[in-house]
């Protein structure tokens, strides 16, 4: 059977793709975070590695090209001991301040370590403070910050909220699902006109045929003298106009 491809259902597929393509992994990554935020632990709420932090302070708003302002979006690479123990100067670390539940995230000023060479401490500092941070143990580092979108920070914090994935999810679903029924509403009520139309139509050529068929049958049943009187009536009348 073959289907007829309408405007309508295009432009519905369209928009059903874009919405899932966008939609989806942005609610998979939101409740991601929200369920692992909840299971506690020093390091931030992550997906495949990669933690989402948005900048509540102007603490980093430096000139150097890895600097961010307040309001922007930092992504953290979690680290295993392992790697920890790699962290060098400069290098961008968030870490996790048990006594007022905060994470902060500041550059690598110096590396302390031990008499094995293993890191036990950072001192930190951000790009637009004028002091230092204090000694910060290594087990509180979570990461490291491998990258920055500005303005994106409170975006990102809303979208995690109830309320946030109901406007950003749930209104372009329920938009979506409205613009269908509408869209099926129409076609059905165009569907439903065409067939009328399409009767109106088939029942005036059935009462033309019926009407063709009756004069066909009055004209069989006139007898054969009428028709030859008839025939010539009309030979006089044409010779008495000769």
């Amino acid at each position: 059977m073959a289907h007829k491809f309408t405007k309508g259902g295009i432009i519905s597929a369209v928009i059903m793709g874009v919405l899932t393509v966008i939609l989806l992994p942005v609610l998979i990554i939101n409740l991601t975070l929200i369920i692992k935020g909840s299971q506690g632990g020093i390091a931030p709420p992550d997906v495949f590695g990669i933690a989402p932090l948005a900048v509540t302070t102007g603490s980093m708003d430096g000139d150097r090209e890895d600097s961010f302002a307040e309001g922007s979006l930092i992504f953290i690479d979690i680290l295993s001991d392992e790697e920890k123990n790699t962290l060098a100067e400069g290098e961008i670390v968030t870490y996790y301040l048990p006594d007022d539940d905060i994470y902060v995230t500041h550059r690598i000023v110096t590396v302390n370590k031990d008499s094995q060479g293993n890191i036990t401490s950072l001192i930190t500092r951000g790009d637009a403070n004028n002091t230092n941070d204090g000694a910060v143990s290594i087990s509180n580092v979570v990461g490291k910050c491998v990258g920055s979108v500005g303005g994106m920070g409170a975006f990102a914090m809303f979208l995690q909220t109830p309320v946030g994935i109901l406007v950003f999810v749930g209104i372009p679903v329920i938009a979506f699902i409205a613009y269908d029924a509408i869209r099926i509403t129409l076609n059905n009520r165009k569907a439903k006109a065409q067939a009328q139309t399409d009767k109106a139509l088939a029942d005036k050529d059935e009462e033309i045929a019926r009407l063709r068929a009756l004069v066909g049958e009055q004209q069989t049943q006139i007898p054969p003298e009428h028709a030859e009187g008839v025939e010539d009536a009309e030979t006089t009348e044409e010779e008495n106009k000769n």
